[in-house]
């Protein structure tokens, strides 16, 4: 059976990401971005291949998600690329027992969700055919500008401007709806909550391309059973036999807190559900390597209320070493390429900087908590920390460096562009 229950079990069958090869950076008229760009994607994918034979030494089969060699298929209408390459498949998908998760061909249009908002708002009373629709409108606007900006005084009427002028913004944000739960989606709209759910994401998924064809197969050739939804995702999830720990993600109030936990819970029955309020992704934060080994960030703690008897190795939070590039990266917001960004100074910087300094920087002094367990007695790391090193041996585990120098430029570790579909072992009770 193809399944997965503790995160550190033997690893048989694993997705890999994949990035934009250099060809697809040719367009690109200015010289200096064209091959810096083209340098990064070369080295992304040596990384790539390094880590894909590593996992081939210990006999894991492994998936690689798709991409597509025509770049329109990465293109809005305007011709501008606004896809982010599928890099990081854990950030969307996870196997919990044997249920994969992952987002489907029409991920960001829940359908079934409009259909809901719809017959709400056309079963008041109050409303009027014609105030209907405008009405309908109205309130749309006003929550979706609420998931797009968190706690923006809006009014209704500002935000029904924003809605029609901004791009696809009705299938950005109903993306996240589909995480909350069912019966409390009424309440969330009615009310007219703010900050319901947190942080927006990116995913490289439109109506030409679907980047999971290939791990889709794989499923469906194995009678996987599939559920699509992007918000149960094992890099926010940890996976320890009977106990489930979901991390909120940036969910920033009490009611979507609740909601979120009644969703978990009513998927995931026969499981011991917890929820976690850390920032961004919980692998970025702690992850366990072997039944009682946790590797963690110093400033996260929350396992020693359900883990005391386990050895706790804490390292220095990547992050706060590089804020310096971050800042550098925020003042760009991002954009490692945009169509007529060419010739953007702060983009030219960023990118330059980050391959004569940070890139070096990062290799020689970062070691990243986003690690991959092969199995209990081998794990993936970027690279040397004494201490981590010191406890594997304590404990009989090997370490295996892989360096994914550019985990920073694309904002994703060993263990984001990675997914786990099949380890082996009985659910087991830690706690």
């Amino acid at each position: 059976m193809v399944s997965v229950h503790q995160c550190f079990d033997p690893l048989k069958v694993c997705i890999v990401g994949r990035s934009y090869p250099p060809e697809f950076y040719s367009g690109i008229g200015n010289n200096k971005v064209r091959s810096s760009m083209e340098r990064v994607a070369i080295e992304t994918e040596e990384d790539y291949q390094k880590l894909i034979n590593k996992l081939e030494e210990f006999d894991v089969e492994v998936l690689r998600l798709d991409i597509s060699d025509n770049v329109e298929d990465y293109q809005n209408i305007e011709g501008v690329v606004n896809c982010p390459p599928p890099m990081c498949p854990r950030d969307f998908s996870a196997q919990i027992g044997d249920t994969f998760y992952m987002p489907g061909k029409n991920y960001g249009e829940n359908f079934d969700v409009m259909d809901l908002y719809f017959s709400m708002m056309n079963s008041n009373p109050s409303w009027d055919k014609g105030e209907q629709q405008e009405n309908r409108e109205k309130v749309l606007a006003k929550y979706f500008e609420d998931l797009l900006q968190p706690g923006r005084p809006l009014s209704q009427e500002a935000a029904l401007e924003s809605f029609r002028n901004r791009e696809g913004m009705d299938c950005f944000a109903l993306k996240f709806l589909q995480g909350i739960d069912r019966e409390e989606l009424e309440k969330v709209i009615i009310a007219s909550e703010k900050n319901t759910i947190g942080s927006n994401y990116k995913f490289p998924d439109n109506k030409k391309f679907y980047a999971w064809t290939t791990v889709e197969k794989w499923l469906k050739d194995h009678d996987v059973p599939i559920v699509y939804d992007q918000y149960i995702n094992s890099a926010s999830c940890w996976r320890l036999g009977e106990d489930l720990f979901f991390n909120y993600v940036n969910i920033l109030n009490k009611l979507n807190e609740e909601s979120f936990l009644k969703k978990w819970r009513r998927l995931f029955p026969d499981y011991r559900v917890h929820g976690i309020d850390i920032p961004g992704h919980g692998d970025g934060a702690m992850h366990p390597v072997k039944e009682g080994l946790i590797i963690a960030n110093r400033s996260f703690d929350y396992y020693k209320d359900f883990y005391p008897d386990w050895e706790v190795v804490t390292v220095e939070s990547g992050w706060n070493k590089v804020k310096p590039f971050y800042n550098m990266k925020s003042k760009n917001q991002g954009r490692w390429w945009i169509k007529g960004e060419e010739d953007n100074e702060d983009l030219i910087d960023y990118i330059h900087t980050w391959l004569d300094h940070w890139v070096t920087y990062v290799e020689e002094t970062v070691f990243d908590v986003n690690v991959l367990p092969i199995d209990e007695q081998n794990c993936i790391v970027n690279g040397y920390n004494k201490n981590v090193f010191d406890a594997f041996d304590r404990h009989g585990v090997t370490p295996h460096i892989i360096n994914f120098r550019h985990r920073y430029f694309w904002d994703g570790g060993l263990h984001c562009i990675t997914s786990d579909i099949s380890r082996v072992g009985e659910r087991k009770s830690f706690w």
